[in-house]
């Protein structure tokens, strides 16, 4: 039995078992998953659009190729929306890990097994496996067009050369950001290529980011074109004047709220900086888990130029996305963590060189760091907290019970989606929330709380009746309330 399983592994190779690995673990962690907020806004957008089209779909200003691209697959597969998205971003993380481990298998084949158990193992991207969200096209597109990048560097064809760079043209439709890789492939050309080969390889692996880079100018300088909001919005985060501006009116905020002494005074705006900036290592460090003991076992057991030579252009890759994360977070003032996942994918070939240097050193660890990495990977797609099933059940009782959908106030989107409303217009977060219910324009108002929190006092506060409370086994709540309205308003 052992020995027709260790032969149907070698007969399917590595690059299929993660593929396969991979949609299996998707499944699992779809199960009992609720749609994260997120996905909410895709799977309505994509359901407007299949009951009344484009227009009905896509909000003006907002990046609208996932909520139509779920549409499409859902009106060709006949799935729902929720399926079809689902099915969808299981087939792009398995073909971004397939992806990912053939090319190192390409570049050092006796790493490529141990690259099979990083790349489903590490928690940075992994973790999101039940979730809806664009990043996972955006991830499988940046790594074909890696791939692709490879490709033409041992052929020199134009067909890798052109497929790579449509490649990302693919990955800006789900995040903008996939522009600074452009970047990052020409100076990659521009300082690994050989003398006097260096101009031809950095056109001919830019054409098209120059090419389309001119034509936009051309068409905005002479009025033709008008600057899409979300484009504005990208180039406004990276202006320096811009971003100076933002972090000297923080740097007041912050002097007047947290320093009072005046020598820390003048070194608040290095702190506001130095502390922003610091985020993206701490997530990247964070969310690598238990793989960051070879990740650094690679850099301690060979050179740094070693590490990373064999895995061009990568290197390059992860240098342009952390300038965008340092961008964004300096911007923003804030990071997510599925933003700075990709920093985690890149860093695979590394992580799995690491942990196979850190299985021949120490050979009677193997097993143990085996049993780690496994653990890991269960760990991301395997939930032992009782699940959220008391917001599905607030929200089918919504449906069932609450018919003035103008008048419901929502702290959740996700209770909105499961009563089959759409959140636009009903959804409140935050201080504009509370604002709602204080101005009186909400008959009914569903929160969730905690076990500790003090929502009674709450209500009570605000003049809301408990009608419903819906609980799971850690004693989260649902609770759905009414205002106590005078008798002629009801």
């Amino acid at each position: 039995m052992n020995a027709k399983l260790a032969d149907w592994v070698r007969i399917l190779g590595p690059v299929r078992i993660v593929f396969l690995a991979s949609l299996l673990l998707s499944l699992i962690a779809a199960q009992g998953h609720l749609v994260n907020r997120d996905g909410v806004y895709y799977l309505e957008g994509a359901k407007a659009i299949l009951e009344g089209g484009l227009a009905a779909g896509i909000r003006p200003g907002e990046w609208g190729f996932m909520p139509m691209l779920i549409a499409a697959i859902s009106a060709v597969t006949r799935l729902d929306p929720e399926t079809a998205a689902l099915f969808m971003n299981a087939l792009f993380m398995a073909g971004a890990s397939a992806l990912l481990v053939d090319w190192v298998k390409r570049k050092s084949p006796e790493v490529a097994w141990t690259a099979c158990l990083v790349v489903l193992a590490m928690p940075a991207y992994n973790q999101y496996r039940g979730e809806i969200l664009r990043e996972y096209g955006f991830w499988f597109f940046c790594m074909l067009a890696f791939w692709l990048a490879m490709r033409w560097e041992e052929t020199q064809r134009w067909r890798e050369a052109v497929a790579c760079q449509l490649a990302l043209v693919a990955a800006t439709l789900f995040r903008l950001e996939a522009v600074a890789f452009f970047a990052a492939l020409i100076l990659w050309q521009a300082i690994a290529a050989p003398r006097g080969l260096k101009l031809r390889r950095v056109l001919v692996i830019g054409a098209l980011p120059l090419a389309g880079a001119a034509l936009a100018v051309l068409l905005y300088g002479s009025g033709l074109l008008a600057m899409p909001q979300r484009v504005m919005y990208y180039l406004e985060a990276a202006n320096p004047l811009h971003k100076l501006q933002n972090l000297n009116a923080a740097r007041a905020r912050m002097v007047e709220a947290v320093f009072p002494d005046k020598y820390s005074r003048e070194e608040a705006g290095y702190i506001l900086l130095f502390g922003l900036l610091s985020i993206i290592p701490v997530k990247f460090l964070k969310m690598s888990g238990v793989l960051l003991i070879p990740m650094t076992y690679a850099f301690i057991a060979q050179p740094i130029r070693n590490a990373l030579a064999r895995w061009q252009p990568l290197p390059w890759m992860f240098l342009a996305h952390l300038f965008v994360l340092a961008a964004f977070v300096t911007h923003n003032f804030f990071l997510v963590g599925r933003y700075v996942s990709l920093l985690n994918m890149l860093a695979v070939p590394v992580v799995s060189m690491g942990l196979l240097l850190l299985m021949r050193r120490f050979p009677r660890l193997k097993a143990i760091l085996a049993i780690l990495v496994l653990i890991t990977l269960l760990a991301n797609v395997v939930s032992l907290s009782p699940r959220k099933t008391h917001i599905v059940e607030a929200g089918r009782w919504l449906a069932a019970n609450v018919k003035e959908r103008d008048l419901v106030c929502i702290a959740n989107s996700r209770l909105a989606y499961y009563a089959g409303w759409r959140s636009e217009g009903i959804v409140f977060d935050g201080a504009q929330f509370e604002k709602q219910i204080e101005e009186g324009r909400c008959a009914w108002v569903a929160v969730e709380a905690r076990k500790t929190d003090r929502l009674d006092a709450w209500l009570h506060e605000r003049r809301l009746q408990e009608m419903r409370r819906f609980e799971n086994r850690a004693g989260d709540a649902v609770v759905v309330a009414r205002r106590d309205l005078p008798s002629a308003m009801r």
